[in-house]
This record gives structure tokens, sequence and C-alpha cells, in this order.
């Protein structure tokens, strides 16, 4: 995937009428975002297109290069949802699997680390793991093999998936969806998310960033 080349500035007028396409849809998200951020499709697809247009920019010191698909796609059965190249500040270049792993059953999330402990097989250097912070806060109640999968000898890592990261991509997935009806284009959405800075600026694309230098 690759993004779109860099934007001219939109005038006010336009700024305004994109913050309030994405006001809207925040408006519609909020009811449901108790029952989307355990929707491992959508936030999966709301951080592709979001990490797409991302493509070429250097943000907390790591330079986002490339999206790619996880091969082999039978093994992985869409567990690890997608590989994100970039290149650390040392000139290494890093493939970071990403995984959105929201479930809060504990037969499911322990089947799928039993899976991802071998994540190096998909020619993957670090995994970054992806989850509500209030799924973890009992130790206890988490399956084995998670501690396990975050360990420093595995060497995955978990970043704490929160509500307003959630309704961030997803609103984003909704203006460009809706786009239409907004009466906006695919050029002044990217040109608005550019200017604003809610790319480069984002905590959660950052701390994934950071957690391919580790």
């Amino acid at each position: 995937m690759t993004s779109p080349d860099l934007p001219l500035p939109l005038s006010s007028p336009t700024l305004g009428q994109i913050a309030a396409a994405f006001a809207v849809e925040r408006q519609v998200l909020i009811p449901e975002l108790a029952r989307s951020i355990e929707d491992k499709e959508k936030i999966a697809a709301g951080l592709l297109l979001c990490l797409s247009l991302a493509i070429g920019q250097t943000i907390a010191g790591v330079k986002i290069e490339r999206l790619d698909r996880i091969y082999p796609p039978g093994r992985n059965q869409g567990l690890i949802d997608f590989k994100l190249v970039c290149l650390l500040p040392t000139q290494i270049q890093v493939n970071l699997g990403i995984c959105i792993l929201p479930f809060s059953d504990p037969a499911i999330v322990s089947e799928a680390c039993t899976r991802l402990l071998v994540y190096k097989d998909f020619g993957l250097d670090r995994l970054c793991l992806l989850r509500q912070s209030d799924l973890m806060n009992n130790v206890r109640q988490l399956p084995t093999c998670l501690p396990k999968l975050l360990s420093t000898d595995i060497g995955g890592h978990f970043i704490p998936l929160r509500s307003k990261d959630v309704l961030f991509l997803l609103a984003t997935l909704s203006v460009f969806q809706q786009k239409q009806q907004h009466e906006v284009t695919n050029q002044m959405i990217f040109a608005y998310l550019m200017q604003e800075e809610l790319l480069i600026k984002n905590d959660l694309i950052k701390s994934m960033l950071v957690a391919a230098q580790f």
C-alpha cells in the first residue's frame, strides 16, 4: 500500500466541513462503541487505513515504509492482521506484526496466544499485540501463554487499546466510506488528517512504532 502525495493546505471552510463529517460519524459510533471495541475486523480495517495514509512519514523516529499481508495466509488464518514494515533511526528495517486481540473469552485468547508464540515463522521481527487494558489488569485471569508471549524470551509487545483509539480509527474509516454523503473526497480527508496532524500525533500509532524499536 502507498499513501497519496502530501496534499496542499485546505481552506478554513473545507476544514470545517471535514471536521463536521468526523463529528457526525463519531456521534453515530459512540452508542455502539462497547460492542465495536471487540470487532477485530473493523478495528484492523481502520488501523490499516490510517497507517496506509501515513506511509512515508516518520513518527517517533521511525519511518513507515509499507504494509504487507501475512504469509502463509492459510497458517495465519487472519490472526495476525498485517505486517508493518518500518525503518528505524539506525536504518535497520523491522517487520512488525500487528495483532488485534480484543476478545474477553479466555479460551479464544489462550488458543490465539499459543499460535502467536511462533510469530517469527511469518517473517516478523516483532509482534505488537493490541488489547483492552482492562482485560490485562487481572493477571490471574490471563491465559498462561499470554505472559509467555510478552516475555523477553519471546519478545511480544502489548499496546493498550483504548476506547478513544477505537473511536478515531472507526470514525476515520466511516468518513471514507460515507464520503459521498458528506460531500468530501479521499484527497480532502487525507489533507485534513495531515493538516491537523491526526496521524503523526496519534498516541496509538506512536506507541506501535516505539514498540518496533525494542
